[in-house]
């Protein structure tokens, strides 16, 4: 018997800051059909400085570090 698989509300996308490289991760909705990329915000887990992404959605949580990444 197959098991039911659960849907996620969001997909987890990589980022860089575009300030001091730091990989991260931001959730964005999930949705079908077309996307349209929108200018967004980010403020950095390590630098605290904000930059610009590009993404197809909303942001809904993050930006998170990636699993490998140590805070300096």
């Amino acid at each position: 018997m197959p098991q039911a698989q659960t849907k996620r509300s969001y997909i987890p996308l990589t980022i860089s800051c575009t300030l001091c490289n730091q990989e991260q991760i931001v959730h964005i909705k999930a949705q079908t059909g077309t996307w349209s990329t929108a200018h967004q915000k980010v403020k950095c887990v390590k630098c605290e400085q904000c930059f610009d992404v590009m993404l197809p959605d909303a942001i809904i949580a993050g930006p998170f570090l990636t699993g490998g990444a140590t805070r300096d």
